[in-house]
């Protein structure tokens, strides 16, 4: 009878390829064990990818919608965080005007003008918001501020009205200062983009337009009334006392108009917050959706791929034992 037999080398190799195949599968198993999803997805589509490419395209625009939707939530919270603000301000003053302006209490008029200043400092760093860097009153200049400082303001429009002699005269040197197009506030006060930001898309066609810069009339006026307000004991106006208080009763009657401006904008804004939130939704139900077909095309069986694990486990201790003793076996042991 012939005795086939391989030599110690040969054998060693055997062992050691056997080993290497063993261990490549235990790794293979064990991942899709722990993660329930195929490490070949060539061999589990038989080859047809089109279906999981598409869903592969469809999840990585979903992802990018959510992200973006995201991303716009915060900016219009952080915006409508400072639409409230501006409007407490606003209240504030009107309050302390209604009463200045008829004289009907002791209110002293330098008082009148520290809160007035107070609140412009309080509107411009509001519209001066961002996040992440991003200024978001400023249209497409993001990167810079959407006003000068407070106090820059103030000079500016110091400067215009100095030399009123009537509270007629102030208002109508504050009006040119603001609303004149390419005027002053444009050029010393405003300094973000003249364009908004384009819409961000957040699929299914519908799109979100936070389109608020700080040169928006609602905030022109707000700040323009604010700020006579706050000029009103400047040593540039020739005014008496009762001129003064005449300020006042025009700055309340434009804070007043816009504060119905500001409500209208905030109105807007909670519009599009709404339409963000409900786009947050569905992207977030579209990704897990899409995660669950992935997951059927490419998911293994876990109790067939547990067992298999199990047997090459079981293989691989088998092979360790054989290893073990052929590495013990010498002559004289044979003898």
């Amino acid at each position: 009878m012939a005795v086939t037999s391989i030599g110690d080398l040969a054998r060693g190799y055997v062992l050691r390829s056997r080993n290497a195949a063993l261990n490549q599968t235990l790794t293979r198993l064990t991942q899709e064990v722990a993660n329930g999803r195929t490490s070949d997805p060539a061999a589990r589509l038989g080859g047809h990818f089109s279906y999981l490419s598409q869903i592969e395209h469809d999840l990585t625009m979903a992802e990018s919608y959510g992200r973006g939707a995201k991303e716009v939530q915060i900016a219009a919270t952080t915006m409508q965080t400072a639409l409230g603000q501006i409007g407490e301000v606003t209240d504030g003053l009107v309050g302390t005007l209604t009463i200045a302006s008829t004289g009907s209490g002791p209110t002293d008029i330098s008082a009148v003008a520290s809160e007035a200043r107070g609140a412009v400092e309080s509107i411009v760093s509001a519209l001066n918001s961002n996040t992440a860097g991003r200024h978001l009153f400023s249209g497409t200049a993001v990167d810079t501020p959407a006003l000068a400082g407070a106090d820059e303001v103030l000079s500016a429009l110091g400067n215009a009205i100095a030399g009123a002699v009537s509270p007629a005269d102030a208002r109508a040197a504050a009006d040119a200062f603001f609303d004149t197009p390419g005027g002053d506030f444009e050029v010393l006060v405003y300094s973000g983009g003249t364009t908004g930001l384009a819409p961000v898309q957040l699929g299914a066609g519908e799109s979100a337009d936070l389109d608020l810069r700080a040169d928006h009339v609602a905030f022109r006026e707000t700040l323009k009334n604010a700020a006579l307000v706050a000029l009103v004991d400047d040593p540039g106006l020739a005014l008496g006392d009762a001129a003064r208080r005449g300020l006042f009763g025009d700055a309340l009657d434009g804070l007043l108009s816009a504060k119905a401006a500001q409500v209208a904008v905030r109105a807007d804004l909670g519009f599009a917050e709404e339409r963000i939130a409900r786009a947050g939704t569905r992207i977030e139900a579209e990704i897990a959706g899409l995660q669950i077909a992935r997951n059927e095309l490419l998911a293994v069986d876990p109790f067939e791929a547990a067992t298999e694990l199990e047997a090459v486990q079981l293989q691989l201790e088998t092979l360790y034992t054989v290893t073990a003793r052929t590495s013990r076996l010498s002559l004289v042991n044979f003898l």
